[in-house]
Formats: structure tokens, C-alpha cells, sequence
């Protein structure tokens, strides 16, 4: 790889780098409030020994990807792959470490179709598979269903996963079943390691741990959340075949039309596109900065309607409009946009669009509702192009 590619390469991981340094901060400066004896609480998403552990998991998976990246070899798809799946980890890291510590950081509660939410799982892996000389196979039945909080099923089944990988003997095969009933839907992860005795099954789930290194945290946590969400993590205990077998039950939702899907989002491509952020939000300007930034867009943020209307003599092709910084006058400022770029395309990121003239979205605006993964904008940028 020549000197400027990697320079180029160096720049562009940074920012998913600096997401690391984030999450490590926020554990740091955290430590001599822990008290790590402390039971989970009522909300899993605050118990910090099961969230760290997931970070864990997280920070395995996000290594490989930046080895992957690193070694793209002027690959522009495989590094905008690799770029795209360091970030959403990342961001997934700083917001679990986040909100396991008190801060104010909501739980990403958004509905996806499970397989998608599978096979992002199993994508991610990919790398810590090949590592151990595992495949995976993925079987699905029945129609697909959408199901709720399906940041934390893909929590659950890494982590499970990632445990089958590490028991798991080499040339062998973990298979993923995947299965939608009436009411609820079921995940079914199968292994050829040697499984788990039935005197010690529920050992699992309250902090025993028969692997070298682990600490018997991430089953207790993964069924912390699963019950949390109405479901549950269960060992399937079958004497007459070999290894470990999970059963993760998930309560399942009607697809929801008003979100876009963030599965097909990290390899969107922005090269040579000029994107106006309007967002008075110090920390979400900088998310989206960042993340369209890495794709190729050239981004400019204005924080309050006196910023837009200078930025917008520039010229945009596309608009991220957040409603709180325009409120005082929301026509004008759309006008303000029009004028300056008759074919620019907007999405507005707000988690309402109270007071929105009407007619707005017959001129084909689109809706990205707050707290909202950046999958999903890449997704709105993506149609907007």
C-alpha cells in the first residue's frame, strides 16, 4: 500500500478510533463509582459488569475489522466496508459504556426484520470466524417478522456466538436457526464443542463460567435483557447430541414503514457530494460530520437559522435539517435552501415534525426520527442521492 493511501486510510479511521477512545474514557473515569459486586438492577441496560462485558464483545469484533481495513490493499469496496462496520461497532461501544454509567443516553429501541438482524450478527463475525477456522450457517423458516429492541437481540446473539466460536473445534460449523411464529420468534444457535453438562445448565445463566479467561457474565446479561424485552435465553439440553445448544425468544412486532432498514447501510457511497447538516446538538453535528465525511461527502454544519442562510449560498446537494435550530421561522429557512439549490434533497432528523408547513413531505422530504441510528440516515441520504 503507497505512502498516500495510507495516509488517506490513517485519516479515515480516526474518527472510529477516537469512538475507542471514548468508550475507555468513560470506563476510566467510572471506575471509583463501581462497585462491582453490585447486583443488576431493575434496567439491564444499567448494569455496568453485563455492559462492559458486551463492549468486550464489541471491541473483538471492531479489532478485526480495522486488521481488515488496514490491510484493503487499495480496495475502495472492501475499505468502505470495513469503515462502515468500525463505526456502527464503535458507536455501539460508546453508547453501551455510556448509558451503563448514568449518562444520558437512550436505549436504542428500534424495530428491524430478524434476519436481517441475524445476518448483520453473523457478517460482523465474519473475520473471528475465519480466525478459528469456524463457518456458520444460517437457516431461516417461516415468513420474516420484525421484531423490537433489535440492538439488543444483536447484543444477545454476539454474544452467544462468540462463546460458540471459542468452544467450537476447528473445520466445524456453527448453525444459526432462525424461525417466526404468531407471537414470538426464536433463535436457535447450535455448536460441535463439548457441550454443557445438565448438572451445571443454569450455572450458565448465574455467573459460572467453565472457559479459560471468562469471567460467567454474558449469559447472566444476555438473559437479563432478553426477560427485560419479554423473552428469554434457554440451554437446550439434549444428551444425545454433542455440543451446546441456545434457544434465544424474542417477542415479535408488525414491520414498522416509517423507518428505513440500517442492513443495507455501510456501503453507501457519498464521493463528491456536498451535504448541509443543520443541528444545533454539539454532539450529534459532530456524529454526522463524521460518519458522511468517511463516505466521501463534503459536510458543512450550521447550528442556528443566521448559519444555514450563509452555508446555503454555498450550494448543497443534500440537507440534514434538524427543526429545533429553524423553529422561528421554518418556512423561511426552506425557502433559504431552495433558492440557493433548486434540486437539493432534505431529510429532516427531528424526533417530531410539529409545526412543519404542509405539503412539505408531497415535495419529497424525508423523515428520520430522533434518536435514530446513523444507519438509518445513510439509508434516507442514499434514496436522496
Amino acid at each position: 500500500m503507497g505512502d498516500c493511501q495510507s495516509d488517506r486510510l490513517e485519516r479515515d479511521l480516526a474518527p472510529q478510533m477516537a469512538y475507542v477512545s471514548a468508550v475507555t474514557r468513560d470506563i476510566d473515569e467510572s471506575r471509583p463509582s463501581i462497585r462491582w459486586s453490585d447486583p443488576p438492577g431493575f434496567d439491564p441496560h444499567r448494569d455496568v459488569s453485563g455492559a462492559l462485558h458486551d463492549v468486550s464483545n464489541v471491541l473483538t469484533v471492531l479489532l478485526g475489522w480495522v486488521a481488515r481495513a488496514q490491510a484493503a490493499q487499495g480496495s475502495t469496496d472492501e475499505l468502505q466496508r470495513s469503515l462502515g462496520m468500525i463505526e456502527e461497532r464503535a458507536r455501539s461501544a460508546r453508547d453501551l459504556a455510556r448509558r451503563a454509567i448514568g449518562a444520558r443516553s437512550p436505549v436504542d429501541d428500534r424495530e428491524d426484520e430478524l434476519g436481517a438482524v441475524v445476518q448483520d450478527v453473523v457478517d460482523a463475525l465474519l473475520l473471528e470466524a475465519q480466525r478459528v477456522n469456524v463457518s456458520f450457517e444460517v437457516i431461516r423458516s417461516g415468513q420474516p417478522a420484525t421484531v423490537p429492541l433489535a440492538a439488543d437481540i444483536g447484543q444477545i446473539l454476539t454474544n452467544i456466538l462468540l462463546n460458540a466460536l471459542a468452544w467450537a473445534p476447528k473445520g466445524s460449523r456453527v448453525v444459526v436457526r432462525v424461525e417466526a411464529m404468531v407471537t414470538e420468534c426464536v433463535v436457535t444457535i447450535e455448536d460441535d464443542g463439548p457441550g454443557i453438562a445438565p448438572s451445571v445448565a443454569e450455572a450458565v445463566f448465574s455467573g459460572g463460567s467453565g472457559r479459560e479467561g471468562g469471567a460467567g457474565i454474558g449469559l447472566r446479561h444476555a438473559r437479563s435483557l432478553a426477560r427485560a424485552a419479554g423473552g428469554n435465553v434457554e440451554l437446550v439440553v439434549d444428551p444425545s447430541r454433542r455440543g451446546a445448544c441456545f434457544r434465544v425468544r424474542w417477542p415479535r412486532t408488525q414491520p414498522s414503514l416509517s423507518r428505513p432498514s440500517v442492513a443495507s447501510s455501510p456501503g453507501v457511497l457519498l464521493m463528491g457530494k456536498r451535504v448541509l447538516v443543520v443541528e444545533d446538538d454539539r454532539e450529534v453535528a459532530e456524529l454526522l460530520e463524521t460518519a458522511l465525511g468517511v463516505r466521501g461527502a463534503t459536510v458543512v454544519v450550521a447550528r442556528n437559522a443566521a448559519e444555514l442562510a450563509e452555508s446555503a449560498k454555498s450550494g448543497h446537494d443534500i440537507a440534514l435539517v434538524d427543526l429545533s435550530p429553524i423553529a422561528d421561522d421554518v418556512p423561511g429557512a426552506l425557502d433559504t435552501l431552495r433558492r440557493n439549490s433548486p434540486r437539493i434533497k432534505i431529510v429532516f432528523i427531528s424526533g417530531s415534525v410539529g409545526g412543519l408547513p404542509e405539503g412539505q413531505f408531497a415535495q419529497g422530504i424525508r423523515w428520520v426520527r430522533k434518536p435514530f441510528e446513523i444507519g438509518e440516515i445513510l439509508a434516507a441520504v442514499s434514496d436522496a442521492r
